[in-house]
């Protein structure tokens, strides 16, 4: 549990909570903390999801499946960030998607209403995670911004590229790490894995950029 509580206190969810008010939340009867190894389900499409999550390690995707089995990566949660919130908040009946462990996780669900309710000093707890809630999801709609626009371009050459200057925007520098392999990556950008890796060797042939499995370094501009 003291391992959980320092990880706790590293989530942007938990800011400026002190030490009384994050062992409330850690040892309430409505948080559940469980461990998922790679690939295994967190959430399943179609579930009532009373619980956000926090990554407390590790990581999730979360995903998307369409009527014909096509398969969607929504977003990408890494620790210390909060999935499904917005499925909690709004009262969504039933999950639209899935989340699937990337990597072996240790995984804090969180009945943030029902300890809202029986928090002993309501108004403060209530304005910091609030607060902290609001600026998550601020943050997390700029994210899916940059996802409409990557998947709403018209070509895979467009979509990689756009992805790829985000990331490096992201990361700060022309060489980056993505969070993807070459399948996660088209699963991200909505595109075949094949014409993707097709695209990526083309655009080293032209010498726009160099890739080393998820490394890639931006040389120039494509015309």
């Amino acid at each position: 549990m003291k391992k959980d509580f320092e990880l706790m206190k590293k989530c942007p969810l938990f800011g400026n909570m002190n030490n009384e008010e994050l062992e409330f939340i850690l040892t309430s009867p409505f948080t559940k903390i469980q461990n998922f190894s790679k690939n295994q389900t967190v959430l399943t499409e179609g579930d009532n999801v009373q619980s956000l999550g926090v990554v407390l390690s590790g990581s999730v995707q979360v995903v998307r499946n369409d009527y014909y089995g096509n398969r969607s990566i929504i977003a990408l949660v890494e620790s210390p960030q909060i999935f499904a919130e917005v499925f909690v908040f709004s009262d969504t009946p039933t999950m639209p998607v899935s989340v699937i462990s990337a990597a072996d996780s240790r995984i804090m669900l969180v009945g943030l209403k029902k300890i809202l309710s029986e928090s002993p000093d309501q108004s403060l707890f209530y304005s910091k995670l609030i607060n902290n809630l609001l600026r998550l999801v601020t943050e997390k709609n700029l994210r899916l911004n940059e996802k409409i626009e990557i998947i709403s371009k018209r070509t895979i050459r467009e979509k990689l590229m756009t992805f790829l200057l985000f990331q490096a925007r992201l990361q700060g520098g022309n060489s980056f790490t993505i969070p993807y392999d070459r399948q996660g990556l088209a699963d991200y950008i909505e595109a075949d894995r094949s014409a993707v890796s097709a695209e990526i060797s083309k655009l080293r042939a032209e010498g726009i950029i160099e890739s080393n499995r998820s490394q890639f370094r931006l040389i120039k501009n494509p015309e």
